[in-house]
């Protein structure tokens, strides 16, 4: 694994994917190449409209950003209740390798959420681990699209 100051890019997994409100809001126009990827966790979509994912073994899908400069990470963090060092963030930025379909891994920035039992007692286990297939199997069975 690089060290976390090389890393240029970030794997997403909800509503930074691209086609998601807030891939639109800070990365459209602003990042060179999209990657699909995996990582391992659990991934669960919470009530307030958004996955979070925890530490866990099952594969986790989403997409690796890049490049990330310094400033678009900065943003980032801000989107995701993140500041080094601070407790009580709502998510945590960590270094961690991701694997792309072709067997690649790419050392990228992934947020982890940090209330693990919110998660896990309000929120809905993703089947498989995609979001982007989870919220779209929700709006074609007619619940609210907030993506």
């Amino acid at each position: 694994m690089a060290g976390g100051k090389d890393i240029n890019r970030v794997f997403v997994y909800g509503t930074l994917m691209e086609g998601f409100r807030n891939y639109k809001k800070f990365l459209k126009g602003r990042i060179n190449r999209i990657i699909p990827g995996k990582t391992h966790g659990l991934l669960y979509h919470l009530p307030e409209g958004y996955p979070a994912l925890l530490e866990g073994k099952e594969a986790v899908e989403g997409e690796i950003m890049e490049p990330v400069d310094e400033k678009l990470l900065k943003a980032l963090d801000r989107l995701e209740g993140y500041s080094e060092g601070r407790s009580g963030n709502l998510y945590v930025r960590v270094a961690r390798n991701i694997m792309t379909v072709k067997g690649e891994e790419i050392p990228c920035w992934v947020y982890f959420y940090e209330n693990e039992r919110h998660a896990k007692e309000k929120g809905i286990l993703v089947p498989g681990g995609n979001w982007r297939k989870f919220m779209e199997e929700r709006a074609e069975n007619g619940f609210y699209r907030r993506w």
